[in-house]
């Protein structure tokens, strides 16, 4: 008997779907037959309603029988849920009962604080272990009551309200909830019903059951054409489904009509409906069950009574609210509802770490959070699932996959629907956003983009794999749900993916390590850098000036994405450095001492487990001895003597693991010792320089008129990161820098190698960051078979290219191509295994993997029977092929018999779905090879995946092979980048000739500024001549305005440019390469390192004067300016004379202290010049030539430039009256100075030669005795 509690019957269907519903609800259902065959069709809401009404009507006596629980199991609560849910055509009582389809307050769906509706006296009692009716199951109803059909839950959640599925419909919607193979497809041209039998029985049309299992509810808009489609309905239940669907529709942002967006106007309380609100008013106020006194608000959201909390909650009971209006009813709804939801996860209300600190503790730890044990006894198998990833990870934003979406839930669903507007919605107890796979890379970018973690979870089987892997034959049942494994976090330092990246170049993660002791000079560092795209990672260890220069150095040439530090490690000179060069967008990690930031000891245990293949990789690292350094990449086995290295490595190691990224990134074995200068023969360009020069950037963090770009040019992505590493460190040997500007005169004569090279170049895929995903064996396929196709075009590309470089006057080009190794052949053999589809997936040739042949032959037998059954049909049924064919509704609905509506089917088979012109069915044979080949299919997919592996491993054992390749091909785009921003500079431009000389020397003859220089821009050239056979020191004095620093800095950027072999914008360039380019330029404070301007200015000198040599080019721009006028100036002589005859390095010394100019003007390697101004006195203007000329400035012009900013002329009229009259006592003393027979300047001179003299001489062990003994000299010929 249908109606009996404890009947129990099992139908296996299509989709396996097995739903629950409460006795009450079954006995409605069985006592009104004939109203489920009164309504086959929804042709109209008022018959909707009045069936409906009568069910409610009838529902009232088994309601009352519910009892009160304290905690109720979650398959009770959903029975009460739907038993109690009223019709959307009751009185406007009930019309409190259905919440608003959406609400502003982003509410949980489950009910904890509903003390306004339980009795004071209320008494509950826990019911059995076993009272729970989620273990009695029925099948689907024949019936055509399709809409309380539960669909597909994916994650078990089962004491949450169920949306319907009114069908499977056109849908305009961009997100719905999926199954794990990706939601019930849809037909383009039809409407289906969900499965029913041919043969109606009546006595399990009502009774439902419930199980918990792997999938979600599957959620389906009721957005619908009614004239194509044939969907009988349960006339009792049609009402409320509507109102369910409505709310659904509403809450995702569907264009539903507008009845479903208001359900409050669907229907017309018909005359029977009118006896509802009596019944159950009477249940409400005469019971003192626990659920009858919840009538008002039996949304199911408000029938679990403490569900998390375990407690049984009590308060007074209304009487009735019918005298409030359907908006006033809802305002006390939702506020009900709101309650609920704040205490839906109680840990949550009292938030602390695992260690127990709340936020705002200085030992606070915002990665993780408690959860207390009595909470996950309360917890559904998924969100035990959620939470046993999100309590470690509570800082990311968690992407959860769910078939063919990845949904967000709690607090990463909260700031999806915040930063992105994505569509919030309540499952429950938990909020919840989503969106489809394939958007996944886009909204990953996003969120890392503001900032934010984005870990991936992905599902590491299918439901069909996971009832293989139980043993269960029809998908869907059972209490396990699908497997899923965090795969990786992202932040924006450890972005792996290339496709989440904004361009080609290098974006590093940085660990650094501060040693306790410092060293002799300064504090000892070490550093590890990551590009995590490429999985290259750095070490390096130096010891550093009080300034951090180096550090600096080292921070502003790289693109920093994210910096890991230890927590209370670094001092605080060290964390003013960061806070001022680290970008403002860049995150920056703290990690713990000793437990995160590992200490050299512990990093070589850790690097055993990674590196050792016979230690298990999840043994605890206390347990493990050091690494054997033979084990060890060499890059680390040269490091592991440095103990701030190692620890920095530690720290980075430690780090990538919380992430789920170590072992992929460290299989590439892809670590090198960070020396960029290479053993000093580059040119070195400190922090300073970088940043005065605006080599990579300009003073407003753009690269717009930086000299990277200007001269980055290359087409390869591997090219375009390479160059930037030799713009920062440019060459320093003639012998290298010859070899380069050889390849450029070359490309620039034959241009068509460089059109040859670019149709190679551009078709070439990123090789370098992909090839480290195949090494972790997590590449996808249409990546991996582009790399192979382009490595196998390798052999023509090389002879096409050698072939334009017969007329090549050098080898350098023809030499770099036949060092490229012969990759085609290699990529060909690999390729040879294997098909390419359409989409760029592969698979197995015939006989190339054995397992997949035999997936292959089992998958073909099946269809074989299924044709044969297809064929024995449409005999059967007297029907054509055309008339009696399968139809497949996606990869789940396959293999249904579509025949003629009007086509009697044997009785023993189950409709699935249907349209006005055809039904689908299922045979029970045919059910069951469907089930056979699906897993079928399933085995072969798992033979696919380790065909992948296979593969990725051969080529992972060449990948070596083919590194050396693309690298070899991005040096020659490098190359040929140089040529192109050469031709780009425009003429007057020449190749610099290189000289060998004991010191630096510069001559350019009418040099312009090469940013410039291009533009079509009238830029006034000069000539500059420094070191050989000219002075080593200009004295550089002139106006404001009047370019100065312009000229200093255009000869530097020469000098860049002609050592990295490009070609400099000059007529004539001859020099013998510096080792430095330092700058003092600007005056600016930093207020981030407690410095003032002055003290910035000293510091920058300290540096200058500590480390250049005689060939360094220094710029000293108006040093002194920070303090007093006599402390400026002094300070300002004393180092001009220090850099004159102590360093003797080239030197532009710019100044607006023309005393300076006077004293040093009897030096014989110092020239005094000054750019060229014309005054006009009458109308106050004045003209910058921008011309550099001999002799020292009048003026520097202040007042008549202060009247061109619009300073009043009667304070510029006083202001040129008193610095008339500071000019005249400047040379009244002047003059008193010249009375001496010999200079101040020189008696100090005379005082140092005498104290070398003194000087004991250098030993012969010693190796800077040499230079020791030139430097003496040098110092004896200033004189």
């Amino acid at each position: 008997m249908a109606g009996k509690p404890g009947g129990t019957t099992k139908q296996s269907t299509l989709l396996g779907f097995f739903s629950k519903a409460p006795a009450s609800q079954a006995s409605a259902s069985a006592s009104s037959p004939s109203q489920q065959k009164s309504a086959p069709k929804p042709t109209t809401q008022k018959a909707q309603s009045k069936s409906a009404s009568k069910d409610a009507s009838k529902s009232p006596p088994k309601l009352a029988k519910a009892q009160p629980l304290e905690t109720p199991p979650p398959s009770e609560s959903r029975s009460t849920t739907r038993a109690s849910r009223p019709s959307s055509s009751d009185a406007p009582e009930t019309e409190a009962a259905r919440p608003p389809s959406s609400s502003p307050t982003f509410h949980r769906s489950s009910s904890l604080s509903t003390d306004s509706l339980l009795p004071t006296t209320q008494a509950a009692s826990k019911p059995p272990p076993n009272s729970s009716d989620s273990d009695d199951l029925t099948p689907p109803p024949p019936s055509s009551d399709i809409d309380n059909m539960d669909v597909d839950d994916d994650d078990d959640e089962v004491d949450q309200p169920l949306f319907r599925r009114r069908a499977a419909a056109k849908r305009p919607v961009t997100y719905a909830e999926s199954d794990s193979e990706g939601g019930a497809a849809v037909d383009s041209d039809s409407e289906d019903d969900l499965p029913r039998s041919a043969k109606s029985r009546k006595g399990n049309s009502a009774k439902r059951a419930r199980k918990a299992r792997d999938e979600d509810d599957f959620i389906v808009l009721d957005d619908h054409d009614e004239d194509d489609e044939e969907l009988p309905l349960d006339a009792a239940n049609a009402s409320e489904d509507d109102d369910g669907d409505a709310a659904f529709a509403s809450e995702h942002g569907s264009d539903a009509d507008d009845d479903d967006a208001k359900p409050s106007k669907r229907s017309k309380p018909s005359a029977n409906s009118k006896k509802a609100p009596a019944a159950s008013s009477s249940r409400a106020t005469g019971s003192n069950s626990a659920l009858d006194s919840f009538k008002l608000g039996s949304t199911g959201s408000f029938l679990q009574v403490g569900a998390s909390n375990g407690a049984a909650r009590s308060g007074p009971s209304p009487t009735s609210l019918s005298h409030l209006t359907k908006a006033e009813r809802r305002v006390i709804e939702e506020k009900r509802k709101k309650a609920d939801n704040e205490e839906a996860y109680s840990f949550l209300l009292d938030l602390r770490d695992k260690d127990g600190n709340r936020p705002g503790d200085v030992e606070y730890d915002s990665r993780t959070v408690y959860i207390p044990k009595s909470a996950w006894k309360d917890f559904t198998p998924f969100e035990k699932q959620f939470w046993e990833i999100k309590q470690n990870h509570w800082d990311t934003v968690l992407f959860f996959q769910k078939g063919k979406f990845y949904e967000l839930y709690e607090e990463d669903a909260l700031i999806g629907h915040r930063e992105f507007d994505l569509k919030l919605t309540d499952r429950v107890k938990m909020k919840m956003v989503g969106v489809p796979e394939a958007s996944f890379d886009i909204f990953a970018a996003k969120f890392l983009a503001l900032g934010y973690k984005v870990g991936r979870v992905d599902q590491t089987e299918t439901a069909v794999a996971k009832g293989m892997r139980v043993g269960e034959r029809s998908r869907g049942g059972g209490s396990e749900i699908v497997n899923r494994e965090l795969r990786h976090v992202l932040t924006s330092g450890t972005i792996v993916d290339a496709a989440s990246l904004p361009d080609d170049l290098n974006s590093y993660c940085v660990s650094i390590k501060e040693a306790a002791t410092p060293g002799r000079n300064g504090p000892i560092f070490g550093v590890c850098t990551l590009d995590a795209a490429t999985a290259e990672f750095n070490l390096t260890e130096f010891e550093d000036d009080e300034s951090r220069t180096r550090l600096e150095t080292l921070l502003r040439s790289l693109r920093l994405k994210e910096v890991l530090h230890e927590k209370g490690g670094l001092s605080a000179p060290t964390l003013r450095v960061l806070r001022s060069t680290v970008p403002s967008t860049a995150q920056t990690t703290m990690l713990k001492p000793g437990v995160e930031f590992l200490e050299p000891e512990t990093t070589l245990r850790k690097l055993n487990a990674l590196f050792n293949p016979n230690v298990d990789a999840e043994a605890r690292l206390e347990s493990l001895d050091p690494v054997d350094p033979s084990l060890l990449p060499e890059g680390i086995a040269s490091m592991v003597d440095r103990p701030g290295a190692m620890s920095a490595l530690g720290g980075m190691l430690c780090y990538l693991a919380q992430l789920n990224l170590d072992r992929d990134l460290c299989s590439s074995r892809n670590f090198n010792i960070f020396d960029p200068l290479r053993q000093d023969k580059c040119l070195v360009l400190d922090a300073q320089s970088l940043t005065h020069l605006n080599v990579l950037q300009n003073d407003e963090g753009t690269d717009e008129g930086t000299l990277h770009r200007l001269l980055n040019r290359c087409v390869t992505p591997s090219g375009k990161r390479l160059f930037k590493i030799w713009l920062v460190a440019p060459l320093a040997t003639a012998d290298a820098i010859r070899a380069r500007q050889d390849a450029v005169e070359d490309l620039l004569k034959n241009p068509c190698f460089g059109d040859e090279f670019e149709t190679f170049g551009k078709a070439l895929p990123d090789i370098e960051r992909i090839v480290p995903r195949v090494r972790a064996g997590k590449c996808r396929p249409r990546d991996f078979t582009a790399v192979l196709k382009s490595l196998a075009r390798f052999e023509k590309a090389v002879k096409q290219l050698r072939s334009q470089c017969q007329s090549f006057e050098t080898e350098v080009i023809d030499a770099l191509l036949q060092s490229i190794p012969a990759v085609s052949t290699m990529a060909r053999e690999l390729q040879s295994s294997f098909k390419v589809t359409e989409d760029g997936s592969f698979h197995p040739i015939e006989g190339a993997f054995e397992p997949y042949d035999r997936a292959e032959t089992a998958i073909a037998e099946v269809e074989a029977q299924l044709e044969h059954e297809i064929e024995t049909y449409r005999k059967q049924l007297k029907l054509t092929a055309s008339k009696c064919a399968w139809k497949h509704l996606g990869t789940k609905d396959i293999f249904q018999v579509e025949v003629p509506v009007a086509t009697k089917v044997p009785s023993n088979w189950t409709k699935l779905s249907g349209t006005k012109d055809r039904n689908r069915w299922y045979s029970p044979k045919v059910r069951d090879l469907v089930q056979d080949i699906k897993e079928a299919r399933e085995t072969r997919l798992a033979a696919l995946k380790q065909f992948h592996q296979s593969l990725f491993a051969s080529f992972s054992e060449q990948s070596d092979v083919f590194l050396q390749a693309v690298k070899t091909v991005a040096e020659i785009d490098c190359l040929l980048s140089l040529a192109k921003a050469s031709y780009a500079i425009g003429e007057p431009s020449c190749r610099p000739e290189l000289v060998d000389h004991e010191t630096a020397l510069l001559e350019f003859e009418e040099l312009r500024h090469p940013c410039i220089a291009g533009d079509n821009v009238d830029f006034i050239p000069n000539d500059i001549r420094l070191g050989g056979e000219n002075d080593e020191v200009v004295i550089l004095t002139g106006g404001n305005m009047a370019g100065k620093s312009t000229t200093a800095r255009t000869s530097a950027t020469a000098v860049i440019l002609a050592q990295l072999g490009c070609r400099v914008p000059a007529s004539r360039a001859r020099l013998s390469p510096v080792d430095r380019v330092a700058s003092r330029m600007g005056a600016n404070d930093q207020i981030f390192r407690n410095n003032s301007t002055f003290m910035v200015e000293m510091l920058e000198t300290s540096r200058i004067i500590n480390e250049c040599t005689p060939r360094s080019l220094v710029i000293m721009d108006e040093l002194g300016r920070g303090t007093s006028t006599f402390d400026g100036q002094a300070i300002a002589f004393a180092v001009l004379h220090h850099l004159v005859s102590r360093t003797r390095c080239l030197t532009f010394f710019l100044t607006h202290y023309t005393n300076l100019a006077y004293d040093f003007d009897s030096y014989s390697r110092v020239s005094n010049k000054h750019m060229q101004v014309l005054v006009d006195d009458a109308k106050r203007e004045v003209i910058f030539t921008y011309r550099l000329v001999d002799g020292i400035a009048e003026s520097s012009y202040g007042t008549q430039v202060a009247a061109l900013a619009g300073v009043p002329l009667e304070i510029c009229d006083r202001a040129a009256v008193v610095s008339k009259q500071f000019a005249e006592a400047t040379k009244a003393s002047q003059a008193e100075k010249n009375k001496s027979a010999i200079p101040l300047a020189l008696l100090s001179d005379f005082v140092h030669l005498f104290k070398l003299a003194k000087e004991q001489a250098p030993a012969s062990s010693d190796r800077n005795a040499e230079a020791k003994a030139l430097t003496t000299l040098s110092q004896l010929d200033i004189i």
